[in-house]
């Protein structure tokens, strides 16, 4: 077995590394150039590792003409990815997908919750300026969490907050039985139209959907209007989710509490970007899936992958369609 990696510009590491670390000397590997064209680069290549999903058509065409068996995504985002076109080409495809990420979103998403409850930013200003006991902070406990999407993610945030003592609502498009609910704590549930009610009644809001044509904007004017003014909206998921227009507005009016924000909608976001200076926002670099132990998991998987190509069986996670 062959592979080829196609290594993230600008994001190459520790992916990389720790992807030499893992595949030992189990199968053979080159590293994607992206200096050239890719012609030839794809030549006696079974499997494609692609980091980050940004392989372009010329790479896919390059890839399907030399009869690639796998194209593996090394991420779980597929909305950088050209999904169709891949299919299109008749080559396999397949993500690492939530549950390998899920621990490091949901530690991510109540990181940022904290933050409010214990008013981070006011308190590193106070400090600053001299200002002793001041602000009084809250807590996290009684207050009302609302889970938009209750897969991998959701579940380990509705894990760690029921810890806090918080109280659990929630959502999914898949049903989910009763014993898993009482499991995890969750109070209320129930499926996409619900949403207008869980944003009525949710102190923090934490979004854990994939982009897709169906959830694009998702949380729009008139969405953020059902909120609570003491709400908080947590989005580590993906910018495009939530209208950021929108949502600059209801933090300037004061209709909004605040936005704990890990995802943008254009990444790296416009260093004038309100986002990063209003003092209502609570905003990281789109790193809170970005742990060791994520990137391991993720490396384990696509080359557990890679082992199955090459026994002749089929992937895990394979992906079947971009919707």
């Amino acid at each position: 077995m062959r592979l080829l990696y196609i290594p993230q510009l600008g994001n190459e590491e520790p992916s990389y590394g720790e992807f030499l670390t893992v595949l030992g000397n189990r199968f053979e590997h080159v590293l994607y150039d992206h200096g050239v064209t890719a012609a030839g680069q794809f030549d006696g290549i079974d499997v494609v590792v692609d980091h980050g999903g940004h392989g372009t058509r010329e790479m896919i065409d390059a890839g399907a003409a030399a009869g690639v068996r796998l194209w593996q995504v090394l991420t779980t985002g597929l909305d950088h990815t050209e999904v169709d076109y891949i299919l299109s080409r008749q080559l396999p495809l397949a993500n690492t997908p939530g549950v390998f990420s899920a621990i490091a979103l949901a530690e991510h998403a109540l990181l940022l919750m904290l933050g409010f409850a214990k008013h981070l930013p006011e308190s590193r200003e106070a400090l600053r300026t001299g200002v002793m006991y001041r602000p009084v902070n809250s807590e996290l406990s009684g207050r009302v969490l609302g889970l938009v999407g209750l897969g991998a993610s959701g579940r380990e945030l509705a894990r760690r907050a029921r810890a806090f003592g918080m109280r659990l609502v929630a959502l999914d498009a898949a049903p989910i039985t009763d014993d898993e609910l009482a499991e995890l704590g969750v109070e209320g549930f129930g499926g996409p139209e619900t949403l207008d009610a869980l944003l009525g009644v949710a102190d923090y809001v934490s979004l854990h959907v994939p982009l897709t044509p169906g959830t694009r904007h998702l949380i729009d004017r008139a969405r953020l209007g059902l909120m609570k003014p003491t709400a908080v909206l947590i989005n580590v998921a993906r910018g495009g989710i939530v209208d950021e227009d929108a949502l600059v507005e209801a933090l300037r009016d004061g209709r909004l509490r605040g936005a704990g924000i890990d995802v943008f909608s254009r990444e790296p976001p416009d260093a004038e970007s309100p986002l990063l200076h209003l003092q209502q926002v609570i905003a990281t670099p789109h790193v809170a899936g970005m742990t060791y132990e994520t990137i391991r998991r993720r490396v384990e998987a696509c080359l557990g992958n890679v082992a199955r190509i090459a026994d002749g069986k089929p992937p895990l996670y394979e992906v079947t369609s971009s919707s």
